[in-house]
C-alpha cells in the first residue's frame, strides 16, 4: 500500500469522511500518468480534483487503481498544495479495511469536481442531496469500486442501498466529464469563463475580463506566481504615471493605454491565483496596496502634467487633493477591501447582491473614463471630478465613522 501521511481536514468533529477515487482507464494511446497529469489551467487534472476534495473537508482520500501506479504516486508525493491524507491502493480489500470507520463517498475519476459540489454531497443528512448522491449498499462497496474503475457508472447507481447508507456515489455532472483530449480544452475554457467575481463592475464584466482572460491563458503557461504578476501590474501602472507627468496629449494617451494594460494585468493575478489554487491573504493585501499606489501616482502625475502644460499651480493642488481623498478612503476601508480580496475563489465569492462601499472604492471603471478624457484631450475634467468625488466620498466615510462611534458611546 502506497500512503502519503499528512494533516486531515474534517468538517465535523463527529463524522469522518473518506473519498474513494477509482481511476478509470485513459483513452487509447494515453498512459495513466500522462492522462491524469495533463494540465487544466496550469494544474494537473488529478491534482485539481484532489485539492477540491481536500478543500471540501474530506479527511482521507483513497485513489484506487487495479494496477500499481508507482509513477503517479511519485508525481504527487509531497506535491505543493496537497495536505490531505492520501493513499494510493491497488487492492480492494485494503480499501475496504482502511475506510471501515469513515462515511464514504465514491467519486468518478472522469469528472472534474468543484469544492462546492463535493462539500454539498458530504451532507448526507440532507435528503435533498440524494438527487445528486446515490446511496450504495455497503455489501456492494467492492463491486461499486470495480465498476467505477472500469468506467461503468450506470451499474453503480443500481447497487442502491438504504438512504442513510454510509457509502454513497457521486458520479458528477455529465458536462464535467473528461473522456477525450478535446475535453481538456473545453473544461479550461469553462473555468476561465467563471474565474471572475460577483462584485465585478459593468466594465469589468464586459471589457476588462475579456482582455484579462487572454493574458491569463499566457500567464498560466509561465512560472510566474500571482504575486509576481501583481508586481508587474504595479510596474506598468507606475510607468503610465510617468507619461502623465509630461502633460502632452500624446503622452496622456500612452499613459492612459498603459493604465488600461495595468488594470487588465491586475485582474489576471487574481484569476491565476484562483485557477491554480494559490490564493493567500498576503496576495490579497499586496494586490489592493499595489492598486492604490498606482491610483495615487496617476492622480498626482496628472496634476503635474497639467501644470507642465498650463503653468497653473491649481492643478498640483488638485492632484494632491485627489490623492488625499483617495488615501483617506483607502485607510478607512482598507481592512474590508483586503478581507474581500483575500477570500476570493473560483466560484462566486460575494454573497451580497448589491455593491458595498468597499466595492465602489475598488472599482476600476474610472480608468475607462480617464482613457476617454485623454482621447479628447480633457484630462483636466477627469482631475476635477476625481478630486471632488474622492474628497466627498472620504468626508462621507468620516461622517459615518463618527456617527457610529457616537452611537456606541
Amino acid at each position: 500500500m502506497l500512503e502519503l501521511d499528512s494533516n486531515s481536514h474534517s468538517p465535523s468533529a463527529s463524522v469522518k469522511f473518506c473519498a474513494v477515487l477509482p481511476l478509470s482507464p485513459p483513452p487509447t494511446n494515453w498512459s495513466t500518468i500522462n492522462w491524469y497529469c495533463k494540465k487544466i489551467c496550469g494544474v494537473p487534472f488529478l491534482k485539481r480534483n484532489i485539492i477540491n476534495i481536500q478543500r471540501a473537508g474530506v479527511d482521507l482520500l483513497i485513489i484506487y487503481s487495479n494496477s500499481k501506479n508507482t509513477a503517479l504516486y511519485r508525481k504527487f508525493y509531497k506535491e505543493q498544495g496537497i495536505s490531505i491524507k492520501l493513499i494510493f491502493e491497488s487492492d480492494i480489500t485494503e480499501v475496504i479495511k482502511v475506510s471501515k470507520d469513515y462515511s464514504i463517498l465514491i467519486l468518478n475519476s472522469e469528472a472534474l469536481y468543484t469544492k462546492q459540489e463535493i462539500e454539498f454531497s458530504l451532507n448526507f443528512k440532507n435528503q435533498s442531496n440524494k438527487a445528486f448522491v446515490h446511496p450504495i449498499d455497503p455489501k456492494n462497496f467492492a463491486e461499486a469500486i470495480t465498476q467505477v474503475s472500469l468506467g461503468n457508472k450506470t451499474p453503480v447507481t443500481q447497487l442502491s442501498g438504504d438512504k442513510n447508507s454510509r457509502v454513497n456515489f457521486l458520479p458528477g455532472k455529465s458536462n464535467t466529464y473528461i473522456n477525450t483530449p478535446r475535453d481538456f480544452f473545453i473544461k479550461q475554457k469553462n473555468l476561465l469563463q467563471n474565474s471572475g467575481l460577483d462584485n465585478d463592475s459593468f466594465m469589468d464584466k464586459t471589457v476588462t475580463r475579456f482582455f484579462s482572460r487572454k493574458l491569463t491563458i499566457f500567464f498560466l503557461k509561465t512560472p510566474l506566481s500571482p504575486n509576481m504578476i501583481t508586481i508587474l501590474s504595479l510596474f506598468i501602472g507606475l510607468i503610465s504615471a510617468i507619461f502623465f507627468t509630461q502633460g502632452t496629449h500624446q503622452n496622456n494617451m500612452i499613459g492612459a493605454a498603459l493604465l488600461l494594460l495595468s488594470a487588465w494585468v491586475d485582474c489576471t493575478d487574481g484569476e491565476v491565483a484562483r485557477l491554480k489554487f494559490l490564493e493567500s491573504k498576503i496576495g490579497g493585501k499586496l494586490d489592493i496596496i499595489c492598486d492604490n499606489l498606482v491610483h495615487f501616482a496617476v492622480f498626482f502625475s496628472i496634476g503635474i502634467g497639467l501644470y507642465q502644460s498650463t503653468g497653473d499651480n491649481i492643478f498640483i493642488l488638485l492632484g494632491s487633493l485627489a490623492v488625499f481623498g483617495s488615501l483617506i478612503s483607502f485607510l478607512l476601508l482598507s481592512s474590508s477591501i483586503i478581507d474581500k480580496k483575500s477570500v476570493a475563489s473560483i466560484k462566486k465569492v460575494y454573497q451580497e447582491k448589491k455593491n458595498t462601499l468597499t466595492d465602489n472604492l475598488a472599482n476600476r471603471d474610472f480608468i475607462y473614463f480617464l482613457f476617454f478624457m485623454s482621447l479628447i484631450g480633457r484630462v483636466d475634467i477627469f482631475l476635477y471630478i476625481t478630486t471632488f468625488g474622492s474628497n466627498i466620498f472620504a468626508g462621507y466615510l468620516i461622517y459615518s465613522k463618527i456617527k457610529l462611534l457616537l452611537s456606541k458611546s
